[in-house]
């Protein structure tokens, strides 16, 4: 078989014309070239094949810079010598000293493009994985079409220009970019990257390839003039680092800059654009619009954007509409919300971040609020002392709005590669929390009575199941997750006193709402059981909604659990270093799980295609491994729908080990 290969190989070579080998010298650590060579390669019996291409263009790229990287199987370690390649005119490479010992990746370099790598069999374009796909071969094989997709260096991008109604250029409008991805089983619109448009009113944000919804953003924020007498009060909109305080806003930032409206209230200028002028003695505002020209999401227009390429001509052209006032007062818990920070959103949009409003203000000493130049349409009012975001990243950020009296800010990421949140709690309003919907038409709206109920309390303490438990001089972080990843519910934190053995915690701020609690610092613990009060509350969490405080609760982690292990091959049954997807045959735990799920879990195998699962809960499970390309997404019900028909089921139970070899797949989403 051997003769066979090395006959063919003799023949494509002679067919194809010279292409440059060169052996890469090995660090000086590690010996002499020779004798990399003669550890690594020596044995080597078997040849692996491509061609290097464009990934916009589908055209070979001459000249690139092909790399074989070898791992040890048994120990997963780099070894010290690598191969490397230029391509020839057709953007063909080929290494004959393959061998079944080891583990291999494929990746190339070349001027004006992104390093590429090989992804494995029928990877669709545009996937990029944490370091490629694993290679492995038998003696005397020939593994043809390793190929490789380069990205251009030339980054795709969304542009456009933003005029008004006359066709002049909007300066200074933000612009912020939208997708949709599911986060606990729920579809949401997840914010992405924001900019402003420049004196000819023209934007351009750099993206990847995907969908986008693009929008130009505007929010009429109110502020009292009497908040210039109490400024440590308030924020002024200015970008919140990590746990530290946006700046107190200061007196001359409520006078001006901005419109005096009725002597007692302003409409405060910031990143958006600058209101109309009154038209026909009635007040007028830019409303947030989605391209092409649609004030909601539900009524916009997609933006398909492709590796490489560019939609310089998703313009928007701003008509101002007639806008009211809106006021009213709070109502139940008055004094709790001085200063409060008021929100009006389009419906569908009230679990976004800042800049995502219609409209704000603040709660007055008196209890009243006022909302100025807000277009007609319908909303929803929010009361609310915490605000979460979750982001599908991207560039820029939004500052908090202007009258958000910001004390904390946080950032985590979801699991599985999913995108970031940043959390916000203010300072004002803490203890309480509103919600109402609100129609606006051609006249003023006066009189709103805006219900305020009282946030909930949950108190008790951690009680850790097993050795070696947190070091109580460390401060434990218990976080109150809402179950259906609506980011409007906030994320209420509990922390434990440095030095109290007992783990005490206080959680504060739980709205209307299921909310499952998390071990936030350290997160090696998972939840096994939630008692309150003697009552079992494990499968449920804690409910917002009742209305009353948790007390004596006894939240029990633990690091034990059920164990599964195995093996992963690729189709040839070599073995593969793919990522095994682990999640319930109850499809009802797809969902509502909040924001970093105990049952849905993933782990990378080895170069060796060896996996290991420890601490799982209890229960019946799905195991499928997928390349490292497939794992984005991989926590949607879309995706385990599709996974569930390729999966091996498993049972686990605590003190039991299963083991399960698993074959490589290729999970198709329809």
């Amino acid at each position: 078989m051997q003769r066979v290969v090395w006959a063919v190989l003799g023949i494509v070579l002679l067919a194809i014309g010279p292409i440059g080998v060169v052996h890469s010298a090995p660090p000086a650590s590690s010996g002499t070239a020779a004798a990399g060579q003669g550890a690594g390669q020596a044995a080597g019996a078997a040849a692996i094949s491509g061609v290097v291409s464009d990934e916009v263009t589908g055209r070979p790229i001459a000249g690139a810079s092909v790399f074989l990287v070898t791992r040890d199987r048994a120990s997963g370690q780099l070894q010290p010598l690598r191969l490397s390649m230029v391509t020839d005119a057709r953007g063909r490479f080929v290494f004959l000293e393959a061998s079944p010992k080891y583990a291999y990746t494929l990746s190339a370099t070349h001027g004006g493009y992104e390093a590429g790598q090989y992804e494995g069999p029928n990877a669709p374009a545009g996937t990029r994985s944490e370091r490629g796909a694993s290679i492995t071969v038998r003696d005397g094989e020939w593994l043809r079409d390793a190929n490789i997709l380069m990205r251009p260096v030339r980054p795709s991008s969304i542009g456009g220009r933003v005029v008004d109604e006359r066709g002049e250029p909007v300066v200074a409008a933000a612009v912020r970019l939208f997708t949709t991805r599911e986060v606990s089983g729920h579809d949401q619109l997840m914010p992405g990257s924001v900019t402003s448009t420049d004196d000819r009113g023209v934007y351009r944000v750099p993206v990847t390839a995907g969908r986008y919804y693009v929008a130009v953003l505007s929010v009429q924020a109110t502020m009292p003039v009497s908040a210039a007498d109490r400024p440590r009060d308030l924020a002024l909109g200015g970008l919140v680092a990590f746990g530290r305080s946006a700046p107190p806003i200061d007196a001359g930032a409520v006078r001006g800059p901005g419109i005096d409206v009725d002597g007692r209230h302003r409409l405060v200028l910031s990143n958006f654009a600058t209101p109309p002028p009154p038209g026909a003695g009635r007040p007028r505002a830019y409303a947030p619009v989605f391209f092409p020209a649609a004030r909601d999401i539900g009524s916009a227009q997609a933006v398909e954007i492709e590796a490489g390429t560019t939609r310089a001509d998703i313009d928007f052209r701003l008509e101002p509409v007639d806008a009211v006032t809106v006021s009213g007062r709070v109502t139940g818990q008055a004094d709790a919300a001085v200063n409060m920070f008021l929100r009006l959103m389009r419906p569908g949009s009230e679990h976004l971040g800042f800049g995502s409003e219609v409209a704000t203000t603040i709660v007055e000493p008196d209890g009243t609020f006022t909302f100025l130049r807000v277009p007609t349409g319908r909303y929803t009012l929010l009361a609310s002392p915490a605000i979460v975001e979750a982001g599908s990243g991207g560039e820029g950020k939004l500052p908090p709005s202007v009258g958000y009296g910001s004390v904390q800010g946080l950032s985590r990421t979801y699991p599985g590669g999913a995108p970031s949140r940043m959390w916000w709690r203010s300072s004002a309003g803490a203890a309480v929390w509103g919600r109402m919907p609100v129609d606006v038409g051609a006249g003023d709206v006066a009189d709103l009575d805006l219900p305020l109920h009282g946030t909930t309390t949950v108190r008790g303490r951690l009680v850790f199941d097993g050795p070696d438990p947190p070091d109580p001089n460390r401060r434990v972080n218990l976080m109150l997750e809402p179950a259906n990843g609506d980011a409007t519910l906030g994320v209420p934190n509990g922390w434990t006193d440095a030095g109290d053995d007992t783990y005490a915690f206080v959680a504060e701020g739980l709205q209307s709402g299921r909310y499952v609690p998390r071990i936030g610092f350290p997160r090696d613990w998972r939840v096994k059981s939630i008692t309150a009060g003697g009552a079992d509350l494990t499968a449920t969490g804690f409910d917002g909604s009742i209305g009353t405080d948790f007390d004596d609760v006894v939240v029990t982690m633990t690091r034990e659990g059920a164990s599964l292990s195995g093996r992963v091959t690729d189709a040839r049954g070599g073995m593969a270093t793919g990522t095994v997807l682990l999640f319930p045959t109850d499809r009802a735990q797809w969902a509502d799980y909040g924001l970093t799920p105990e049952r849905l879990l993933s782990i990378g195998a080895d170069a060796d295609g060896a996996y290991a699962f420890t601490g799982v809960p209890d229960g019946e499970y799905y195991a499928i491994a997928v390349s490292g390309r497939q794992t984005r997404d991989w926590m949607e019900t879309r995706f385990l729908d599709a996974a569930a028909a390729l999966a091996t089921r498993v049972s686990l139970v605590t003190g039991r080990t299963q083991t399960q070899d698993l074959r490589m797949s290729e999970v198709i989403v329809r």
